[in-house]
């Protein structure tokens, strides 16, 4: 396999704060090319400082899942050794990509099928490390979960081929839990290392009710985990315990942000046509809703 490894990173709305990744990031990986989601605009200027950066203005929200897919067509990415992907919310360590390519090979060596491997993170918002309570040691500090987040989650072109690349159904929040779950269906195992930490932020902050955190996000995003969180029920390979986990975000959850967040009518909005575009097979971004609408009438 070569040592090439490209990082694919998406970006909405960037800003400088983003920088400090792609200078960590030009000193691990071959090439980085990000996609940018920021609708009607070209951020280029941004990177031009960059040697290693290939810039993409989608200048429409494309959501995760098509915004990586476009990216993953081109020859240099098929011909890379390695795909690294990662969002704007995350900083990474200086010696991230050296950690999780040992820890990935480590894992050949003893004949485990890797789809994927990624880093524990520190959620800034909750101040605490982010370990899953169901893990199933597979070496020391590897452990094989469900599902790892999309920032800092490496793989590679033939491993994403099997499983007919990232979901296009699902716009958002959930598109890593479907990979991850696409690639156990098939016995490629979704890997966790301890060996490296990824310092991340979730939402915009998180409120403590008691003894309960609720993490809060901006009010558009209850719209698409509600749509996702449907579309993901009706998948055979989405696990049962999160299938009455996405019960449970359908049914208990919205009531508790309506309750306790900001913006309670903007999210009861959103929820509802979460709902409805479900129902009407509605996929892309929220803003081209109304001009399908407008189209069928």
């Amino acid at each position: 396999m070569s040592d090439t490894v490209c990082a694919i990173v998406t970006a909405y709305y960037p800003d400088k704060s983003l920088l400090t990744n792609i200078a960590r990031l030009e000193e691990q990986v071959s090439w980085i090319i990000i996609t940018d989601n920021t609708p009607c605009t070209d951020n280029a200027e941004l990177f031009l400082s960059f040697s290693k950066v290939i810039y993409r203005a989608n200048k429409v929200n494309l959501g995760l899942s098509k915004a990586f897919n476009n990216i993953l067509k081109l020859e240099k990415v098929k011909e890379s050794g390695y795909i690294l992907f990662l969002d704007q919310d995350s900083l990474i360590p200086v010696d991230l990509i050296n950690k999780l390519i040992f820890d990935y090979n480590e894992l050949l060596k003893e004949s485990i099928a890797v789809g994927c491997i990624g880093p524990v993170y520190y959620e800034k918002n909750a101040d605490k490390l982010m370990i899953p309570k169901i893990k199933h040691k597979l070496l020391p500090h590897i452990y094989r979960v469900d599902a790892i987040i999309t920032s800092s989650m490496l793989t590679t072109y033939d491993a994403l081929s099997q499983i007919d690349f990232w979901n296009e159904q699902i716009f958002l929040d959930l598109a890593d839990w479907d990979l991850c779950w696409r690639f156990n269906s098939i016995g490629l195992r979704c890997c966790l290392t301890q060996n490296v930490v990824l310092q991340h932020k979730l939402g915009v902050s998180v409120k403590q009710i008691g003894v309960f955190s609720v993490k809060e996000g901006s009010p558009i995003r209850e719209y698409y985990q509600t749509r996702d969180c449907l579309k993901l029920l009706s998948k055979k390979y989405t696990p049962l315990i999160y299938k009455i986990r996405f019960f449970l975000m359908l049914t208990i959850r919205p009531i508790i942000h309506i309750l306790v967040l900001p913006d309670k009518y903007l999210r009861m909005k959103y929820i509802f046509f979460g709902i409805i575009d479900f129902f009407r097979s509605v996929n892309g971004p929220y803003d081209l809703r109304n001009k399908e609408q407008g189209r069928k009438i």
